[in-house]
């Protein structure tokens, strides 16, 4: 009887091996057409009165699963802005089919390299493939820099391909981005960086000493409140930020794994390891303190990203979290590349 069976399932792979040989012409152009007719999402653009948000990259600087490093969308109004760009944005934003070339404006929240790997990318990727205005990226006093250094790195690429495609050269402004640096009034922690069609953004003095400035922003529409954090330790300076927020995107840090970790570490001889874990702990957000001031301040959707250590599996995410239900009751979620959450 199982001889039966496995003659028959041969019979079956053979005979369709064959139909797809005879067939290969057509099956291949089929291919081709249903790869040309791949679409960006047009739900990012939409006006409905609704916020979209798109982790697009929930890594760190650790080698982790994540398809990549930094990055939260956030489309509202019909606008569609990007805050941080880390290393595999730009491909994991074109997996979820955002709209590249109808991105508004990008947010960096500080210069740490995992914050904007991927800005030269996303800049050179939108002057090749049909954006018409420069990318405007804002960011703390030194964008300029950073922008001005990644046009430097592509002035040869851009001097190629102007050579081979004249209308490429023709908007060659755009290859190279718009920098925009956030100023703050003397004693001010907030500054407004965006006000059209109802849509607000607010750029927000974080703590992530040595670090400074590091930023955080909140955007708001249609009396809903967003804030993405950027990288920052768990400080009564951002409580005004989260206060009553619809959705704190926020940086997390599982302290109670990592100091775990750490004597194994050493047993291991993985003292340089060991001393960098000891070092990251004071100026990331600690998860159970996360979880009080996310409690205290009324938020009501708290969204964990910036993952350390990452949580790969099913039972290292059960784990991530421990702990934290026991002082914040809002909805808690440990995010994942390509989440999307809809306000």
């Amino acid at each position: 009887m199982i001889r039966k069976i496995l003659y028959a399932a041969l019979a079956l792979f053979i005979a369709a091996a064959v139909v797809g040989y005879l067939n290969r012409e057509s099956l291949i152009d089929a291919s081709i057409r249903d790869r040309l007719q791949q679409k960006p999402d047009p739900a990012f653009l939409a006006n409905d009165g609704h916020i979209r948000v798109l982790l697009c990259g929930t890594g760190s600087p650790e080698v982790s699963a994540a398809k990549a490093q930094a990055c939260t969308l956030v489309s509202a109004g019909g606008h569609i802005f990007l805050f941080d760009v880390g290393d595999g944005a730009v491909r994991s934003l074109e997996q979820s089919h955002v709209p590249l070339n109808k991105l508004e404006r990008v947010f960096i929240t500080h210069f740490h390299s995992d914050h904007f790997n991927d800005l030269g990318t996303l800049i050179n990727a939108g002057w090749i493939w049909g954006r018409t205005t420069p990318l405007e990226v804002e960011g703390p006093a030194g964008m300029r820099a950073i922008v001005a250094g990644f046009a430097q790195s592509y002035a040869l690429d851009e001097s190629y391909r102007s050579a081979n495609m004249p209308h490429l050269a023709e908007r060659r402004e755009v290859a190279f981005g718009k920098p925009l640096e956030v100023a703050f009034a003397e004693g001010k922690r907030m500054a407004r960086v965006y006000d059209e069609d109802g849509v607000t953004i607010d750029a927000v003095l974080v703590v992530h000493d040595p670090v400074k400035p590091a930023l955080g922003y909140v955007l708001e529409y249609r009396g809903k409140k967003v804030f993405v954090s950027g990288d920052t330790e768990v400080s009564p300076l951002n409580m005004e930020a989260m206060r009553g927020a619809d959705l704190a995107v926020h940086e997390s840090y599982a302290a109670h794994m990592v100091r775990r970790a750490i004597p194994h570490m050493k047993r291991l001889g993985m003292d340089f390891e060991a001393e960098v874990a000891t070092r990251t702990i004071p100026y990331h957000a600690d998860n159970i303190a996360l979880a009080k001031q996310a409690q205290s301040a009324g938020v009501k959707h708290l969204l964990l990203t910036h993952l350390i250590p990452y949580p790969d599996s099913f039972v290292v995410r059960r784990m991530y979290a421990e702990g934290m239900a026991d002082h914040y009751k809002g909805q808690l979620t440990v995010g994942q590349d390509g989440m999307l959450i809809i306000l």
